[in-house]
């Protein structure tokens, strides 16, 4: 392909791509079993090539605040190891960061210079299909076969991950970031204030039913002890209560509203249970149990209700929620309340947490570029990322400095532990190595040590209660890719401004019928039937 056609179609590019991948969700098919997550080690800690080498490679980078020393990715322990222990060395230029789609944009102005570095870092698997496909990067699934024997095996034995990976004109076009542990895609959950519970003498809530009871007494029995009736009980987004009726639904880590159901992909916003969803959140919301500024929640406005006792119920991170405001509480002289909570069951008996991680880490891969010499050493680079030992080092470091083993399980060391400046990911991130981005299986403990232990409750409960109809991360051709784009842009707002219309009582339920009608006619059967096409392929895959 001439540079100035590809540069033509990166052009088209920067103007089309989104990610619509189907979140940060777990698919359907079993993963690998917890026992299993550690990659086969093979050829592991020796040089992959006799002389030294050095590539090129693009991704973003940014330093945690409160660093010293590190400015780039070649001064962190993982690629300064990696190129003593296989003699690759990488050249590293990244960008400060950006958002998403400003990522996109300067990836596409390099695609289109034709001056493409040999490896492309944290790139996403949809965006890695479409510069594929046009022939800016290597297809890979010969080159595992013959090079990349930790990868391979993963692929034999969870076809889950191939099918997520694989494009739609059959090629692998990236080397995914793997959470093969059912621990390590269970990050959220729900958490209660435990103590509000005691003031008000209920126990925690099991059903939908029984979470509004107790969010009725959060409201009118003063469990912050302030004598005012200024208790918020439900505070952050709302969305994932949804689930609990048995749909999909938009939630803070879920990016549309398909789920899967009897071997079937299905659309939340047109199944006749997400009205029930939506008239139980218009009750929440019409009696002042749930947060008025839920829609555009800012972060500091959320920590507020926290640390003022205004709320007592929230979805979130273990780690960036449950273990945080635990933490927030004890450090202001108040007693930590949150207790991790099962999800509700609602009404038809069901459980889930949609916002899971599937296998694949969508937003995290590595390609290669089309135009490097050397793609063999490359792939064996990455591959050794799947290895045991390069597990290791990426996610723990170096024995006796950032890690020793206690009982045969890897535990961090203090340097890392007790940074006066940086938590146990900041440290990481900025020293080690980019834990969330590179092409590895995570290793559970790595995950669970960011956790305090109620965070690790959280994820136990997280585990068990999640439900099994996460939709897996689909691809799409590029002409039902533009379709796709279309339909949600429209769609999606569509939902957005009726569903928060329903829930705030500014539309009456007597319009539902006529909001159904909207959808169709925006093309909400267009859109279920190329998400169809889509689930079929990767089905097909498994096969």
């Amino acid at each position: 392909m001439s540079t100035k056609k590809f540069a033509l179609l990166v052009v088209t590019l920067l103007f089309s791509t989104t990610t619509v991948l189907a979140g940060c969700t777990s698919s359907n098919p079993p993963a690998a079993k917890p026992g299993d997550t550690a990659a086969p080690q093979a050829g592991t800690g020796t040089m992959i090539t006799d002389k030294p080498l050095t590539v090129t490679g693009w991704t973003d980078f940014i330093p945690a605040p409160g660093s010293t020393g590190v400015s780039s990715y070649s001064d962190q322990i993982l690629w300064k190891e990696i190129a003593k222990k296989t003699n690759i060395s990488v050249k590293w230029e990244t960008t400060a960061a950006p958002a998403a789609d400003e990522f996109k944009q300067q990836l596409g102005l390099i695609m289109a210079s034709g001056k493409i570095p040999d490896i492309i870092g944290h790139i996403d698997p949809l965006l890695a299909d479409q510069y594929g496909r046009q022939g800016a990067l290597q297809p890979l699934e010969d080159l595992i076969k013959k090079n990349a024997p930790n990868l391979q095996k993963i692929l034999d034995s969870t076809p889950a991950v191939k099918g997520q990976i694989t494009s739609p004109d059959g090629h692998i076009y990236f080397f995914p970031r793997l959470l093969l542990d059912p621990r390590t895609q269970a990050f959220a959950g729900y958490m209660i204030r435990g103590d509000w519970l005691q003031k008000v003498g209920m126990k925690a809530p099991d059903t939908t039913d029984e979470l509004y009871q107790v969010l009725k007494a959060f409201k009118e029995k003063d469990p912050n002890g302030n004598g005012k009736a200024d208790e918020i009980p439900f505070t952050d987004n709302p969305n994932p209560i949804i689930w609990a009726f048995g749909v999909g639904s938009r939630g803070p880590n879920s990016t549309d509203d398909f789920f899967i159901e009897d071997s079937k992909i299905k659309y939340g916003p047109t199944d006749p249970r997400y009205k029930d969803a939506l008239q139980y959140l218009n009750k929440l919301f019409s009696e002042g149990l749930l947060d008025p500024e839920y829609e555009k929640m800012k972060g500091d406005v959320r920590d507020g209700r926290i640390m003022n006792e205004q709320s007592g119920f929230i979805y979130g991170s273990n780690a960036g929620y449950l273990t945080k405001y635990n933490k927030m509480l004890q450090g202001a002289g108040k007693t930590p309340g949150f207790n991790a909570l099962a999800a509700p069951k609602g009404p038809t008996g069901e459980r889930n947490i949609l916002g899971r991680h599937n296998e694949i880490d969508p937003g995290r891969g590595v390609s290669i570029s089309s135009t490097t010499k050397n793609a063999v050493e490359l792939t064996k680079l990455m591959d050794y990322f799947y290895s045991k030992e390069g597990a290791m080092l990426l996610y723990f470091g170096t024995e006796g400095d950032t890690y020793t083993m206690k009982d045969g399980v890897p535990t961090y060391t203090d340097k890392v532990a007790n940074d006066p400046k940086l938590d146990i990911l900041g440290y990481l991130n900025t020293y080690v190595g980019y834990v969330s981005g590179w092409p590895s299986a995570q290793i559970p403990e790595h995950y669970l040590a960011t956790l305090s232990d109620e965070g690790k409750k959280g994820n136990a409960l997280a585990v068990q209660y999640a439900g099994k109809k996460k939709v897996p991360a689909l691809h799409f051709t590029q002409e039902e890719l533009n379709e796709v784009q279309t339909l949600q842009r429209d769609i999606n707002t569509y939902i957005d401004e009726n569903m928060n219309a329903f829930i705030r009582g500014k539309k009456p339920f007597s319009e539902y019928d006529a909001f159904q009608a909207g959808l169709k006619k925006i093309g909400s059967d267009k859109l279920a039937e190329l998400y169809g096409k889509a689930y079929a392929r990767f089905i097909a895959v498994l096969k």
